[in-house]
């Protein structure tokens, strides 16, 4: 398999791009792949050139709540946090698209993080955008009310416009930090009132104009 640098490598000083390209193993997962699960050890800092993989919470009740993505040209910030800390990885993650990307071995990671001021401003970025990017969803699921954030979400994934999502209830619920028939009531108050259409893996948004008033309610 072909060796592909992620775009902040190719854009290092020298030393960083040889360094990388000589220890850097080329790797890829299909959809569905488990990667990590709660208090597992991380071998290696693994870096996506293409696909995602969700990182997630797993509840003691079994539902879950998707914490970010990791996508093309990004790496995991908990990753990081596990390999610099030594310890053992907080949440659960897996491979949404199948993914392709470099993965370099723990020590190897926690050695360039010391030496180059490259990889340190790397980790300070990942953790800064990771943590903004959860401090909002935490604002979300706390301050805002479900059919608000559900109406934004089905929004996003359509473009603003009226058509297909193709996206299941659980998918939905677990975006959300909800439960599947939480969201299935909204749908069903939704469907009734003719803002939506639902079949199996599928929610059509009859009413964009609709959904976008509910989505500023907050």
């Amino acid at each position: 398999m072909v060796l592909r640098v992620p775009a902040h490598v190719t854009s290092a000083p020298a030393a960083v791009r040889t360094e990388f390209e000589r220890v850097a193993q080329p790797f890829a997962l299909p959809a569905g792949r488990a990667v990590l699960g709660p208090g597992e050890l991380c071998s290696g800092m693994s870096f996506i050139v293409e696909g995602a993989v969700r990182v997630y919470l797993i509840g003691e009740n079994g539902r879950e709540v998707t914490l970010y993505r990791v996508t093309d040209g990004e790496a995991c910030v908990l990753t990081a946090s596990c390999l610099l800390g030594q310890s053992e990885f907080p949440a659960a993650a897996i491979v949404e698209t199948p993914v392709q990307g470099a993965a370099v071995p723990g020590p190897v990671f926690r050695d360039w993080v010391s030496r180059h001021s490259h990889w340190r401003e790397y980790v300070f970025r990942l953790i800064a955008t990771r943590l903004a990017s959860v401090l909002g969803q935490m604002n979300d699921v706390v301050f805002q009310p479900l059919e608000a954030r559900l109406a934004r979400h089905l929004l996003q994934f359509s473009g603003g416009r009226a058509g297909p999502v193709c996206v299941t209830q659980e998918e939905l619920a677990h975006e959300l930090g909800s439960a599947r028939e939480v969201i299935s009531r909204v749908l069903g108050r939704w469907r009734e009132s003719g803002m939506v259409d639902l079949e199996k893996g599928v929610v059509h948004l009859r009413s964009a104009t609709a959904l976008r008033d509910l989505s500023s309610r907050g």
